[in-house]
């Protein structure tokens, strides 16, 4: 059915939101049409790939 069945996606985990960073997220879902689930993985994918400016938030080691 699927060409690589390695990309078929499964719950991996799971994060824990305050109620200030739930609303960021819900309001990203309903600005950009973008299916929760699917917004959070590419938040998460491009944070793991480094594509997002981490500059600010990481402090540099030593």
């Amino acid at each position: 059915m699927y060409q690589d069945p390695k990309r078929v996606c499964s719950r991996y985990g799971a994060i824990n939101l305050d109620e200030y960073e739930r609303r960021l997220i819900d309001a990203l879902v309903d600005y950009t049409g973008i299916d929760k689930a699917v917004l959070l993985r590419q938040l998460v994918m491009k944070e793991a790939l480094g594509i997002a400016d981490l500059e600010l938030n990481v402090p540099l080691r030593a």
